[in-house]
């Protein structure tokens, strides 16, 4: 039975979708001091951005962190080894919490899917006081560091980075980046959703296979959400989707998102899409603006996924 004392340190990456977007800097804001049981497995959820309401909810409900175990760092910071930089963080998180939670779903955590590792750590204080114990756990984070709810327990999900047809991610610069409404500018927008594993039931195919059964496959379903075969061309826009690695692939990741996007007229990245493609659509020529307020990482998303 692990007691979880949250008086340390939340810390959460940026996301960025699979084939498009980067892990980012963690981003740490201070806990309330909450003591409470949390067995790998418990599900934690809050809704202010210091996470001042953190409280246990059942895994069936909307949470925003599921905890999969600890790691003892004792070993390799004993003594009086100064606290951490945020960028050491980041690294000791990757490397102890990813074993963690591959543990916790014996063996199948997707590297690439939807969900990333996250970590409570021990605070300045419970460090100098001896604290070297890592709280690791799962957690569904979007570009910016925005955090999105999930329902169901980790183990039993589908791990497939997919969003549903009808969702436009938006775009910052030329990187895709949260979801939004598809009135606003946007990097792409999901056209529909494809099982691999309808068409692949032998074993992992290779990604020339994958992109040749998808050309075709993706450029059905386009015209489906569409409203017909050239619409999206028509507009400027191109298909394009997403292939899975063979690490996906293994964790039991099976499904993957068609989408239409745009790019600039010099081939720099993708360009700010204005509309949905079953209406009006206009295509920007410049790179988007950036975000010019940063988001604190493991701020809980109002927007849907």
């Amino acid at each position: 039975m692990l007691i979880l004392v949250i008086s340390a340190v939340l810390n959460w990456p940026t996301g960025g979708e699979t084939g498009v977007g980067g892990p980012g800097q963690i981003g740490s804001a201070p806990a309330p001091r909450v003591v409470f049981e949390a067995e790998p497995g418990t599900c934690l959820n809050w809704t202010e951005p210091d996470a001042a309401d953190i409280s246990q909810v059942t895994c069936a409900e909307r949470h925003l962190f599921e905890v999969t175990g600890t790691a003892d760092l004792r070993d390799e910071f004993g003594g009086n080894v100064p606290f951490p930089s945020t960028e050491q963080w980041q690294q000791i998180k990757q490397q102890r919490c990813i074993q963690v939670s591959n543990q916790f779903l014996a063996n199948r955590f997707d590297p690439h899917g939807r969900f990333s590792v996250g970590a409570f750590t021990p605070s300045e204080d419970g460090w100098a006081n001896g604290d070297r114990v890592l709280h690791c756990g799962l957690q569904q984070p979007g570009p910016s560091g925005k955090l999105y709810p999930i329902t169901g327990s980790a183990a039993q999900l589908d791990q497939s980075n997919t969003y549903p047809a009808g969702r436009c991610l938006g775009i910052n610069g030329t990187a895709v980046w949260d979801p939004v409404d598809c009135a606003r500018p946007h990097a792409v927008e999901i056209t529909g959703v494809v099982n691999l594993g309808e068409q692949f039931p032998g074993g992992f195919p290779a990604e020339a296979d994958q992109d040749g059964f998808l050309a075709t496959r993706c450029a059905d379903l386009t015209a489906q959400y569409a409203g017909g075969p050239t619409v999206a061309k028509d507009k400027g826009l191109v298909t394009y989707w997403d292939t899975l690695t063979q690490e996906s692939w293994d964790a039991g990741s099976r499904q993957v998102n068609c989408k239409v996007s745009a790019q600039l007229p010099d081939g720099s990245g993708l360009a700010p899409v204005t509309g949905g493609v079953k209406g009006q659509v206009q295509v920007g020529t410049a790179p988007a603006p950036h975000g010019t307020v940063p988001v604190e990482p493991g701020v809980p998303a109002t927007e849907p996924r």
